[in-house]
């Protein structure tokens, strides 16, 4: 038993899986290309959140000096 307890904890990927990465990119897509704030595709909050995070950090670092 102790065996296949280890297995399906190797095998349990769930954790790679997070959709807040790509939604973080996808925000910082958007303001790279100068899109508005409005945009947002997304109407889930922690979503919205995430995209937002990505957008705001975009625009902070686009400054060329």
């Amino acid at each position: 038993m102790g065996d296949n307890a280890s297995l399906t904890k190797t095998a349990d990927r769930r954790r790679c899986n997070n959709p807040h990465l790509t939604v973080f990119a996808t925000g910082v897509t958007a303001a790279r290309k100068g899109l508005r704030v409005y945009d947002c595709p997304y109407q889930h909050p922690a979503m919205r959140a995430s995209w937002l995070k990505g957008f705001a950090q975009a625009q902070q670092l686009s400054l060329d000096l």
